[in-house]
């Protein structure tokens, strides 16, 4: 970054800031992927709109290639249709641009966090009336601006790179990197000054030649997916492997729920469904998508982690009061719980009997955006204008299932599912990239149920159930799930109607490569509970084992139908509920800093030093007493003519002494006595002399902690970039603390205070 930069979060501090600036989990300002991905398609469009000499043509075709089709502005009109129809997923996948890691890990923990907040620096700003050139009342405020020479980095990876000839890849490479030159600002008011940047990228070979090509070649066209072969007859799963997937969120992952105007809302987990295309992608071979298919590969939902294990939804039956989440009670055994208020949207560890329940929430944030009209060069509501995304937040860990039956997959299937999956919505604009760790789940023998009395089972469901009724209609009705959950048992079941809380669930699905909306689903909602009575059949142990791995009802490979059956956590009336213990994530070994670190820290430490020397400098001015040690005992009687030299003195002050200083303090000392009307004091005239030679003196006066001020660790760094701090801020804070002391003194004055 060239210049101060403003990325705003759509938000502000009450009283403080009217426009605070987008940080990321480390509290330092960031350039989302969002803002790089639009401003890097502007270039390249500006570059093909040249290369094609205005009409639309093979570059114009690579750059829908590289960044995708726009199917919302077509909708609108904005732009002209693509001719066929399809929307074409974008390739080129950026992620966001932050501080590099190394001057992120020491600028980590909490007696950082002044350096970290002098990241940023607070603007003051007014509006002025067109009509009378004067600045308009009650319109001052206050911007929160990103300082500027800094080297952001982040990656960026474009889809089938390896699949392209060559000439082709230098195609792309060759766009790539003329868009990028044409990228000169980015962030809000960069047609005024800033944002300034340059974008340098590595990793691929550029010949900025091949942009004058005659005929350059067509980028590749999608490919077009076969149709599935014809299901036959499904073979019962007797045995699983199950492989457990650890997913930590390294960006905010989009989890979509439903669109409220321009909100986006984020559910607290993310579907199984969601999961399964990546899974499939990740296992490859036509016998994983067939088991997708037909039901006997199942892919739970993610879930936060609670505990160390993967979070299972409060059940609907466990209800607290308001002013006390601590004690859980059990409405279907307890009726002093049926007025209590459910754990909504919480998360429950697997229960242990005579133990506490430990009970989480997914943590969540909100990331605010705008749509540009190239033509106004601002958001309006015709190409979307302001809109804001509600999604599960960096650095949450979540847990999901893949189970396939024994035998379909090679020894060490699990390990192809490790790596770097980028998932949910807005997932090519750096949202939802995670990192997935894997590994096998060896599977106990099938539990014994305990003893159900009068023949009852009790069901949890861990996910939405899906089930259709006689007429294949979807169904909420606990008769239709019976019938199902039954025939997956080998038993015959009948609801309990008074024996139960459950709830309906709507999710309208999206179709990403489309988007448009696919049909709505209607179940049951994840943590309903039932009860059911045997009336014809026996309940096995293996028939629990069966249903609880491989689910009941519609989609189970996509997470729908799970369940648990008689739960000892549903047969305890009251239970006390523990939040789970912090967890202390162990220090990452800070990487040695580059020359490139120590620019961006030396922008950060200066800024954190001026803050402090401002804070300071206010402080001890505050006083008549501080005003003392810094001027000397007696400055009152000294003339405001005389001070006021002294203020243009220091105005241009650079280091201690100099010819400048030495001269003045020369006739300083020379002109005493009768000579003047109202002399120096000798204490002033030795106290300024200290202030102005001695580099020392004014840092003994501010006494800054300059420990939490200086991102370097060790003992000899940290000196060492001290001594260089002192000695490049030493004039400004002499000439910040000799103004500071001179402007009280004067108010102080003005207000009768009396003279020192």
């Amino acid at each position: 970054m060239l210049g101060d930069w403003h990325i705003g979060s759509g938000a502000g501090r009450h009283g403080l800031v009217d426009r605070g600036v987008q940080r990321d989990a480390d509290d330092l300002p960031y350039i989302p992927a969002k803002t790089l991905a639009g401003v890097w398609r502007d270039g390249c469009e500006a570059a093909a709109h040249a290369l094609d000499t205005g009409t639309p043509g093979p570059w114009h075709a690579w750059v829908e290639y590289l960044f995708g089709s726009q199917p919302a502005l077509e909708a609108r009109g904005v732009l002209p249709s693509a001719g066929d129809g399809t929307p074409r997923p974008a390739a080129l996948q950026v992620d966001s641009l932050h501080y590099p890691p190394a001057a992120v890990a020491a600028l980590r923990g909490p007696e950082r966090h002044g350096l970290r907040a002098a990241a940023v620096f607070l603007k003051p700003g007014v509006a002025v009336d067109p009509r009378t050139g004067r600045v308009e009342e009650g319109m001052l405020r206050f911007e929160e601006v990103a300082r500027g020479g800094v080297r952001l980095v982040g990656r960026a990876a474009l889809t089938g790179f390896e699949g392209l000839d060559a000439q082709r890849r230098g195609c792309a490479a060759a766009l790539l990197a003329a868009g990028a030159r044409l990228v000169e600002s980015l962030g809000g008011k960069r047609r005024r000054g800033a944002g300034r940047c340059r974008i340098d990228f590595t990793g691929v070979d550029v010949d900025l030649g091949l942009l004058g090509a005659p005929s350059p070649p067509l980028p590749p066209r999608p490919a077009e997916s076969a149709a599935p072969a014809v299901l036959g007859a499904r073979e019962a799963v007797t045995a699983w492997e199950v492989a457990d997937l650890r997913l930590v969120l390294r960006r905010p992952l989009i989890a979509h729920a439903r669109t409220v105007g321009n909100s986006v809302r984020s559910s607290g987990w993310f579907p199984g469904g969601s999961l399964l295309p990546e899974v499939l992608r990740r296992l490859g071979g036509p016998h994983t998508a067939r088991a997708a298919r037909d039901g006997s590969l199942v892919v739970t939902d993610a879930t936060v982690e609670v505990a160390g294990q993967r979070g299972l939804p409060v059940p609907l039956v466990l209800t607290h009061t308001k002013a006390d989440r601590t004690r859980a009670a059990n409405r279907l055994l307890d009726a002093e719980a049926s007025g209590g208020l459910p754990y909504e949207e919480d998360w429950a560890a697997p229960y242990t009997p005579g133990a506490a329940l430990t009970v989480a929430d997914c943590p969540r944030s909100e990331h605010t955006h705008n749509t540009v009209l190239d033509e106004h060069q601002r958001p309006t509501e015709e190409v979307g204008g302001l809109y804001t995304y509600e999604a599960i937040a960096a650095g949450t860990v979540l847990r999901a299932e893949v189970r396939v039956p024994r035998g379909l997959l090679p020894q060490g299937w699990e390990r192809r599912l490790e790596g770097e999956w980028r998932l949910g919505r807005a997932r090519k604009d750096g949202y939802g990239l995670t990192d997935v760790t894997a590994h096998r789940v060896t599977m106990s023998p099938a539990p014994v149920p305990r003893p159900v009395p009068q023949g009852r089972l009790r069901v949890w469901l861990l996910s939405p159930a899906l089930v259709t009724d006689s007429r294949l209609r979807p169904s909420t009705d606990p008769a239709d799930l019976a019938v199902v959950l039954g025939r997956a048992l080998g038993a015959e079941l009948r609801p309990v109607p008074e024996e139960r809380a459950a709830e309906r669930q709507r999710s309208d699905p999206w179709h990403s490569r489309w988007g448009l909306p696919r049909a709505s689903l209607l179940g049951l909602r994840a943590g309903s509970c039932l009860t059911f009575t045997v009336t014809a059949g026996t309940v096995t142990a293996e028939a629990v084992h069966r249903v609880e791995l491989s689910g009941i009802g519609l989609r189970r490979a996509e997470g729908f139908g799970q369940l648990r059956i008689e739960d000892p956590l549903l047969d305890v009336p009251k239970v006390e509920v523990e939040a789970p213990a912090p967890e202390t994530a162990p220090a990452a070994p800070g990487a040695e800093l580059t020359a490139e670190d120590d620019t961006v820290l030396a922008v950060v430490e200066e800024g954190a030093w001026r803050a402090a020397i401002r804070r300071h400098c206010e402080a001890l001015a505050a006083e008549p007493k501080g005003r003392t040690d810094v001027l000397g005992a007696g400055y009152g009687s000294v003339p405001a003519t005389q001070l006021g030299a002294l203020l243009t003195l220091v105005a241009d002050l650079n280091g201690p002494g100099g010819v400048r200083v030495g001269h003045w303090l020369a006739r300083l000392k020379q002109m005493r006595g009768v000579e003047r009307k109202k002399p120096w004091p000798p204490a002033v005239t030795e106290a300024v002399e200290q202030l102005l030679t001695t580099p020392g003196r004014v840092w003994d006066l501010l006494a800054l902690p300059e420990g939490v001020l200086t991102a370097r660790r060790g003992r000899a760094a940290l000196g060492e970039r001290t001594a260089a701090l002192r000695e490049r801020m030493w004039g400004e804070a002499v000439r910040t603390l000799v103004e500071d002391c001179l402007t009280a003194h004067r108010r102080a004055t003005e207000d009768n205070e009396g003279p020192a």
